[in-house]
């Protein structure tokens, strides 16, 4: 749809210059001051969305004191340091072995209730089997491994009433 809005643009200005030079020049101003206004706004939009995004971070460790279920050995401490509430989130959860450069594990965890302004939230995750390349370990044991996350997705906004 904006081609084509684009394309009767300037399929106009083209025919204005041919006939009317002044209203093609007055059309090419108005033109160029919405486009600019319309790149403006919507640059700090961007800008605003990615420092709330950045704002928001995950730190993971494999403790068996705070995650006591073997079951959930990677504990994941969700930080919102944005002025907004976040209702969901995605992050990858990247291990690998010490000394090693090469990825043994890699998995996208989600978490999906609100998170406040300030708040902070530790949670504990199960890994997934197929999370692991080959071989995998038969025994996973998630002290082995140096943990590191990227967050991939953040949404912003109330949670929904349930």
């Amino acid at each position: 749809m904006p081609f084509v809005i684009t394309a009767a643009v300037a399929l106009l200005l083209i025919e204005l210059f041919l006939r009317r030079r002044p209203w093609a020049i007055a059309l090419t101003t108005l033109v160029a001051i919405v486009a600019t206004v319309v790149w403006i706004f919507s640059a700090d939009q961007s800008r605003q969305q990615q420092n709330a995004v950045s704002a928001v971070t995950v730190t993971v460790a494999a403790d068996a004191t705070v995650c006591v279920d073997p079951q959930l050995p990677v504990a994941a401490t969700l930080t919102n340091d944005s002025g907004q509430t976040v209702n969901r989130m995605s992050f990858d959860l990247i291990g690998r072995e010490p000394g090693q450069s090469g990825i043994a594990y890699r998995g996208t965890l989600r978490h999906d209730r609100a998170l406040g302004p300030g708040e902070t939230m530790t949670r504990c995750y199960a890994l997934l089997y197929h999370g692991f390349a080959h071989p995998r370990p038969q025994i996973v044991d998630a002290t082995k491994y140096e943990w590191t996350t990227h967050v991939s997705l953040v949404g912003f906004g109330n949670a929904p009433v349930e």
